[in-house]
């Protein structure tokens, strides 16, 4: 049995906040748990460290999935979270419109030319943007220099940067791969082949080599103050249901042998 207790249909909806990356896995799992309880989960996802900011800002919400484990372990010191713990882990991934010539052996080459344009996300807004910064690190121990450089040369992306209104469902990082923007983009294995493959024809997706791996690790908080029922929620997700979403988008599980 995944959950604690049966909750009646008729309870008020649990609030998830969660990262943009979890957008698949989560409303698998929110539509799972609500089938299995009766009990409904509304859903929100964007950057983590936006998604802190609406909780400690007083939006309400029960469940945090984020990115990482330092914007939940934010809110537990700050005493806004009654519960912190890791349920999954992610890779990056490099993603580059068909043609580029990307793999995971010339990864490094095209990361490191300048005439390739780079696009990342926001570091603290967005957890994959810290873990670029951390690629940017490592590719330096072994290239001196590269650091400085690939800082100075990747743009941040933002909606702006499209110039044209977003398709149904198109990502930032889909239109500008599509529209010939952003040569390269930094990204989460899981989001790279689950959403931006959908949306951008033959595109090509490499990991990076071992040496170069670093993070992700996905942190879940369970806020105070809420609801009835969050903890069970919280359980789901790291009950054998909840991992084997998470897994089928490609995350690796932490309590799934």
């Amino acid at each position: 049995m995944a959950c604690l207790a049966g909750t009646p249909a008729s309870a008020e909806p649990l609030r998830l906040f969660g990262a943009g990356s979890l957008r698949e896995a989560m409303t698998e799992i929110a539509t799972a748990y609500g089938r299995e309880t009766g009990r409904e989960v509304s859903t929100s996802f964007g950057f983590s460290g936006l998604m802190r900011e609406r909780i400690e800002r007083g939006e309400e919400a029960d469940v945090f999935t984020s990115a990482d484990t330092g914007h939940p372990l934010r809110l537990l010191r700050d005493g806004r979270a009654s519960r912190v713990v890791l349920f999954a882990r992610n890779t990056l991934c490099l993603a580059a419109p068909a043609g580029t010539g990307l793999t995971s052996e010339t990864a490094v080459r095209l990361l490191l030319d300048p005439g390739v344009p780079l696009g990342v996300f926001p570091a603290v807004q967005d957890p994959v943007g810290d873990y670029t910064l951390d690629l940017f690190r490592r590719i330096e121990a072994e290239h001196p220099g590269a650091e400085a450089a690939l800082r100075a040369r990747a743009v941040v992306i933002n909606e702006a940067m499209v110039g044209r209104p977003l398709a149904q469902g198109e990502d930032w990082p889909a239109a500008l791969l599509r529209d010939g923007k952003m040569r390269l983009h930094v990204s989460y294995c899981t989001t790279a082949r689950a959403r931006l493959a959908r949306q951008v024809p033959g595109l090509e997706i490499a990991e990076l080599p071992a040496s170069l791996a670093v993070g992700p690790a996905y942190g879940l908080a369970v806020l105070r103050g809420a609801r009835p029922g969050a903890e069970d929620l919280a359980l789901f997700i790291l009950s054998e249901a909840g991992q084997r979403a998470l897994a089928r988008v490609g995350f690796t599980t932490v309590t799934l042998p």
